[in-house]
């Protein structure tokens, strides 16, 4: 539009049809100007215009040459379709500036430029989200938990040690039992029952009853040499809390009576008592309690050789608003507690338990009492009873367990029982600098002073900076203080940063950190001297030493990282040594650090730091450093609970299949097909699972 006119002439003529036509697209009119369009334009003052400007157009302010942030002048023609055409142009041209400008950024300061080239990369951590508050429980009266004694794991394991050969030598004398039970319901050539008539004539019986009687005082020696199942189901029973062993022990109370009266209360043919079942399920189930308690041994034992043992405990939404494992120093406070509470096994069938005992007494009672045959009562209860008591009911636990518990012990770890296996699963497990490089992995090999000063001054510097920083560094340097004579200094103001930490030592500012770090602090560095494995000291701004580092990685970092990340845990990387970064771990050692998190410095600080797992639940202790201990203890914890499962899943299923077998054939009275051998191929193929399992454990 033409520049606005003279304000002296108010009076002046409106705006020329020349002039209109010229702005919106007719006749010939000069060159339009572009104005760039700013992001916040103010809003002009309305009333001031008017006055100013009374003609029905409103004329453009004069002003000498369009700026990059003026306002783009708008037009209001005096009619409707002329008001709508302006609004468009302007809409146009407001939308032109904004797709030439969208993708336009600040151009980054020298700072930022150095502080992205020697600053390390780190993860961004996941914050909690905000949970709306739940509703307040009902009020209940609850009691509270009693837990075991804490005992001492020395004294523990001289406990579980006590009798323990006696309990193994009468785990092997009542499977020899158990087996010639079996040999004597099994009709083999080599035992030619029909010798015995006469005898079993002599006392007024017949050979099926005089075997069914032989059988019985097996069964009966069985329980004997097994006292700790019958005595813990009787007491179980009469308590009202009744377990696995309340299951065995009715089977074993009904095969006796069953036995006893053998062919006196009803016909049996050729069916005998399943006593060589139900003391295979007593010896199988000593066995259990017997390799438990080996295993509860060979941890207490592992847990009393340190006396200051690290301690690992899993954490809840510690990293990344998930659950972790930390590692750190600490007391065995605690583990002698979760070593004697229940295991998953037997918190299962405080459960099923109480429904495989009833389900069995009305099986029994409905294929008996409710055919009309009340005289098979005692058959049909044996049956059912022995079906439901799985041969694997205290082998889920107890033998993987054992198995867990020799791997764990040689290798200097102890597991927390079924506490501790049951808070292994999946999550981040914090790894730290001793466990990637162990005392003895990291050695100064040499060292260079610049400026004149004094190498005594420099390490001692040095080692008291890193003495400080508390990192995998601290006793290589503390072994080069010592030989140098030095001592160290008193710090004030320390501060961490990537790559390295900043203090004041006697008034002076001592920066200690990587090449990368002293970069980033302007600290020039002579030519030929940027080494990646290495220490430097900078006092006052100006490069005093460096030390050069030679770090020998374990060969069983790499399979031990992979493990983990197998199980479903993902190491996070709390390292304290500014060394220690993933491009480091990468280049050198062929990490996988694409599949590792690197939290920032601060957070790397709490994670790695004495209180990061006090809140926590105790897993494992551990008597020696390194990664490989620290996944023993953590993958074979998952590994354990997961058998414990499985191993439930195959022995609940097999008594809950048995039982309804077992009521069906004992409610048709088919004595032909339940029969002992039938019975113990049936129970021994729901036992090969759990053996597999067990083998299965401590295969990683």
């Amino acid at each position: 539009m033409p520049d606005q006119k003279d304000k002296k002439d108010k009076k002046a003529a409106p705006y020329s049809v020349d002039d209109i036509l010229a702005e919106y697209g007719s006749g010939k009119y000069p060159k339009p100007k572009v104005v760039e369009f700013p992001e916040d334009r103010p809003a002009p003052p309305q009333k001031e215009a008017e006055e100013e400007l009374p003609q029905p157009l409103v004329r453009e302010a004069k002003k000498p040459a369009p700026k990059a942030d003026a306002p783009i002048p708008e037009i209001v023609p005096e009619n409707m379709g002329r008001a709508i055409g302006a609004q468009l142009h302007t809409l146009l041209r407001k939308a032109d500036h904004y797709a030439d400008h969208m993708y336009d950024q600040a151009e980054p300061d020298e700072e930022t430029r150095r502080a992205e080239k020697y600053t390390p990369g780190v993860d961004r951590e996941e914050l909690p989200r905000e949970e709306v508050p739940p509703r307040p429980p009902k009020l209940r009266v609850l009691k509270p938990r009693e837990l075991p004694p804490d005992i001492p794991p020395a004294k523990l394991a001289a406990q579980r040690q006590k009798g323990l050969k006696g309990q193994g030598a009468r785990v092997r004398l009542a499977i020899l039992l158990s087996a010639a039970a079996a040999a004597c319901s099994v009709e083999l050539p080599l035992l030619p029952w029909a010798a015995l008539g006469g005898m079993a004539e002599g006392f007024g019986l017949t050979v099926f009853q005089l075997r069914s009687l032989a059988l019985t005082g097996l069964l009966l020696a069985v329980g004997l040499v097994c006292y700790e199942i019958p005595f813990q189901g009787a007491r179980q029973l009469f308590t009202l809390r009744p377990q696995g062993e309340a299951v065995l022990f009715c089977a074993w109370i009904f095969t006796l009576l069953d036995g006893a009266t053998a062919g006196r209360l009803a016909p049996r043919y050729v069916c005998l008592p399943y006593s060589a079942v139900t003391a295979l399920g007593l010896a199988f189930a000593l066995r259990g309690v017997h390799a438990k308690r080996r295993g509860d041994r060979l941890g207490a034992k592992a847990a009393s050789q340190a006396r200051s043992p690290y301690v690992v405990s899993w954490n809840e939404k510690l990293w990344s608003n998930r659950a972790a494992y930390v590692k750190a120093s600490g007391t065995a406070a605690g583990f002698g507690s979760r070593l004697q509470m229940e295991d998953g096994g037997q918190r299962a069938y405080r459960v099923a338990a109480p429904l495989l005992i009833l389900g069995s007494a009305l099986c029994a009672l409905m294929a008996s009492v409710g055919q009309g045959e009340p005289g098979r009562f005692l058959w049909a209860a044996s049956a059912c009873f022995t079906a439901a008591g799985s041969w694997s009911a205290l082998l889920v636990f107890g033998l993987p367990y054992r198995k867990l518990a020799e791997r764990l012990n040689k290798a200097g770890a102890a597991l927390a029982g079924w506490q501790g296996a049951s808070r292994c699963g999946q999550g981040g497990v914090v790894v730290g600098d001793l466990d990637l490089f162990p005392p003895g992995s990291v050695t100064v090999t040499q060292v260079k002073v610049f400026g004149g000063v004094a190498t005594e001054k420099v390490v001692a510097y040095t080692a008291t900076m890193l003495r400080l920083m508390d990192c995998g560094l601290t006793r290589p340097f503390h072994d080069l203080l010592r030989t140098q004579g030095a001592l160290y200094r008193e710090v004030s103001g320390l501060e961490w940063h990537e790559g390295g930490a900043s203090g004041m030592i006697r008034g002076k500012e001592v920066l200690v950190g990587t090449a990368a770090y002293m970069h980033l602090m302007e600290v020039p560095l002579p030519a030929g001297y940027n080494v990646k494995h290495a220490v430097y000291c900078a006092i006052n701004g100006q490069l005093s030493g460096m030390f050069l580092l030679d770090y020998a990685m374990d060969g069983g970092v790499n399979p031990s990282l992979s493990a983990l990340m197998r199980a479903g845990a993902t190491p996070v990387l709390a390292t304290r040594d500014p060394n220690l970064i993933p491009a480091l771990l990468g280049q050198k050692f062929k990490l996988p650090v694409d599949k590792l998190e690197f939290p920032p410095v601060g957070r790397r600080l709490e994670l790695s730091g004495p209180d990061a797992g006090e809140d926590g639940e105790l897993v494992a202790l551990l008597s020696r450093e390194g990664l490989g201990v620290y996944c023993d203890a953590v993958v074979g914890g998952r590994r354990l609970r997961q058998a414990t499962y499985w191993g439930l899943i195959f022995a609940l299923a097999g008594s809950a299949v048995g039982l309804c077998l077992t009521f069906y054939l004992t409610s048709i009275a088919a004595y032909g097909s339940l029969t002992v051998v039938n019975f113990l191929v049936f129970m021994a193929a729901w036992l090969v699972p759990e053996l597999l399992i067990a083998n299965w454990v401590n295969q990683y």
